[in-house]
């Protein structure tokens, strides 16, 4: 199954949650954060946190199963509530091809 990208939308079930999952990933470094959320059929591509109660990921995979798997292999799942949001468009200022943007209403 091909992969698509995926915005994520994450929150803490708890605060004591939110406590306890930074405390167990407080020494990893970006390379392990990646690394540890990569499987065959879901990676993490970006990830923004703050103080909020929300964060974020950009997830490239074959369907939000996959990534609730990814996320259940770390035990991710029960530390924060996730809403995967498939993005039919995705375009990078970084990888500029000069093509038509995708309607993700057309059919």
């Amino acid at each position: 199954m091909a992969k698509k990208h995926f915005i994520c939308t994450h929150t803490w079930v708890s605060p004591e949650a939110r406590v306890e999952f930074l405390k167990i990933t407080s020494d990893i470094t970006d390379r392990e954060f990646f690394e540890s959320v990569k499987t065959e059929r879901a990676e993490t591509l970006r990830h923004w946190m703050g103080k909020e109660d929300f964060f974020y990921c950009h997830w490239f995979a074959e369907d939000e199963d996959a990534i609730f798997d990814a996320l259940e292999g770390i035990g991710g799942n029960d530390f924060m509530a996730t809403l995967p949001i498939e993005t039919e468009r995705y375009v990078d200022s970084s990888d500029i091809k000069d093509q038509t943007l995708i309607n993700p209403y057309d059919d």
